[in-house]
């Protein structure tokens, strides 16, 4: 213990998350890690309406957004951001790991329906521009961006598209020649994946990555409030389970976060002290000062009882986190 902290392995909570000193005010750094599932044609719309969780008429050229694809028993398959390319044209960006399986799922189910699936990964490069100053800098090399979260702006032939969370961020997705053009206008220093996945955990955006696939409903991980969830729309794979979730008011798990000394891996179990099982690590990242950051699918009735991993005495202190109910992300109580 020191002054009361857990220090070593444990995890420790604290009245707000510790600020980042990000290592450059604007920098920008490529996504490989980042898929991309295209669909194209006259009903690739449609289908996208019939499967995934969110409102795809509501994608437009100026707007994007965050999704989900659901098993039948209302467990995350995949979680997207969604961009429209053209009227009958779309990308869904997602962790590449997950890629393969969805795109084989997806193509189970277009039958009939005038469209093509396909890994356009390739077909594409996904740079992300992050930085406290990276607004400015777009701004004085004349470049449009856009203001709400997940809004999308055409930039040097490709789409940039804006993150959620406190850090100002943007994903810009287009050729290699358009990209290396842009690149020498803006000559941004390089920033590292751990910021691009520092950036993600503390803004709490939803994700399903390989070890946590058909393990989450929607709600679990804060998708609902994030904006990925539409209660009008039709139908899709697992609707009727969320929807019960969404009306019945029986959200046992949501997003929080938590700090400690170390990065687990997506899918680890924690305990409380009767061994039983109450949360569940979505995501994690290093903190350059700080050890580590987790988000967690935390049973709300646990949030003030100390955690612990499997065969591990280190306590785990979640911090108390609310939601914003906007795709803003989670919000330090």
């Amino acid at each position: 213990m020191n002054g009361g902290r857990i220090v070593s392995r444990a995890f420790v909570t604290s009245p707000a998350l510790p600020a980042v000193d990000w290592l450059h005010p604007a920098a920008t750094l490529p996504l490989p890690a980042l898929g991309v599932i295209r669909a194209t044609g006259p009903e690739a719309r449609s289908f996208l309406q019939s499967q995934l969780t969110n409102d795809a008429t509501k994608l437009s050229d100026t707007q994007g957004q965050l999704s989900g694809y659901c098993s039948p028993k209302g467990r995350l398959l995949a979680v997207f951001t969604a961009l429209q390319l053209a009227p009958d044209d779309f990308a869904l960006a997602l962790p590449g790991g997950v890629l393969a399986p969805t795109l084989k799922r997806l193509k189970m189910f277009v039958l009939r329906s005038k469209l093509v699936l396909e890994d356009a990964s390739d077909a594409f490069v996904t740079q992300g521009l992050l930085g406290e100053t990276i607004e400015s800098t777009l701004a004085a090399a004349g470049i449009a961006m856009p203001i709400e979260p997940y809004g999308v702006t055409r930039c040097h032939n490709g789409w940039l598209l804006r993150r959620p969370g406190p850090l100002p961020r943007f994903e810009w997705r287009g050729s290699a020649a358009d990209w290396l053009t842009l690149d020498t206008k803006l000559a941004l220093p390089l920033a590292t994946a751990g910021d691009w996945s520092l950036a993600d955990v503390l803004a709490g955006i939803p994700q399903v990555l390989p070890e946590t696939v058909d393990h989450f409903v929607p709600q679990t991980i804060d998708l609902d409030t994030a904006g990925g969830v539409s209660f009008t729309k039709g139908c899709y794979p697992g609707q009727e389970i969320v929807a019960r979730v969404h009306y019945l008011g029986r959200v046992k798990q949501r997003l929080r976060l938590a700090r400690g000394a170390v990065a687990l891996p997506a899918g680890t179990a924690l305990l409380d002290a009767d061994e039983r099982s109450v949360a569940t690590v979505m995501a994690s990242a290093a903190h350059p000062a700080q050890g580590a950051i987790l988000a967690l699918s935390l049973n709300v009735s646990h949030e003030q009882g100390a955690l612990h991993m499997a065969g591990s005495d280190d306590a785990v202190w979640p911090n108390q986190l609310t939601s914003t109910g906007t795709n803003q992300g989670p919000v330090i109580s």
